[in-house]
């Protein structure tokens, strides 16, 4: 199992992507998550660092202009879930 598909189980895998209508890929150990029904972010770039820890980057991207909403380090597994629920204010399971 590769980096990428291992953070979308953390975020709840096939759950995550029916509720948020998500579309990833990868990059390495990136995750770039695509999703729709947030007016605050709709871009999340999920990276694996060496310490075991992620590094999370929530934006709002529109035509060519890229605004980083949020930009965390050393976000632990469970933590993935609850971050991206606060900035966006979506739910990712029922």
């Amino acid at each position: 199992m590769n980096t990428a598909t291992q953070i979308l189980s953390q975020l709840g895998g096939n759950k995550f992507i029916a509720m948020t209508g998500a579309t990833c890929f990868h990059s390495g150990d990136t995750l770039i998550v695509k999703f729709k029904g947030s007016k605050i972010a709709n871009l999340m770039n999920v990276s694996l660092n060496t310490n075991d820890t992620y590094t999370v980057e929530i934006s709002k991207f529109r035509g060519l202009d890229k605004k980083v909403v949020k930009l965390l380090n050393n976000v632990y597994a469970d933590m993935l879930k609850s971050v991206f629920e606060e900035t966006t204010g979506l739910r990712t399971s029922l």
